[in-house]
């Protein structure tokens, strides 16, 4: 992995990064996230892959993302898709289930002792 540009933007609480990786298939954003979050000593969930781009027949990628200094100032500058928002709904829907489940089963038991 080289580092092609850095630009700290300060207004945004980010650094703007290019780089460019040698990789025999194209990466995955998860797999680029994990090596920018230790290259950048950040944690994964601050940075933003924007792009991955190829020449063709190439086996040289260029990564266009952002890492940001901290989660808030990610939540707060960028945008969330209705994908997103529809995913994050799902998955609070799913944990007060699990909590309203965990809730009668534990009543069932203390019936059940009395």
């Amino acid at each position: 992995m080289n580092l092609i540009k850095e630009f700290d933007n300060k207004l945004l609480h980010r650094k703007e990064v290019v780089i460019s990786l040698n990789s025999e298939k194209t990466p995955s954003k998860a797999d680029i996230t994990k090596e920018l979050a230790k290259n950048f000593k950040s944690a994964e969930e601050s940075i933003i892959v924007e792009k991955i781009e190829s020449k063709f027949g190439k086996k040289e990628f260029t990564v266009y993302a952002k890492v940001y200094h901290d989660l808030a100032s990610k939540n707060k500058y960028e945008t969330v898709t209705r994908k997103e928002k529809k995913k994050r709904a799902e998955e609070a829907k799913k944990l007060e289930d699990e909590a309203k489940k965990a809730v009668e089963e534990k009543q069932k038991q203390e019936e059940a002792v009395e």
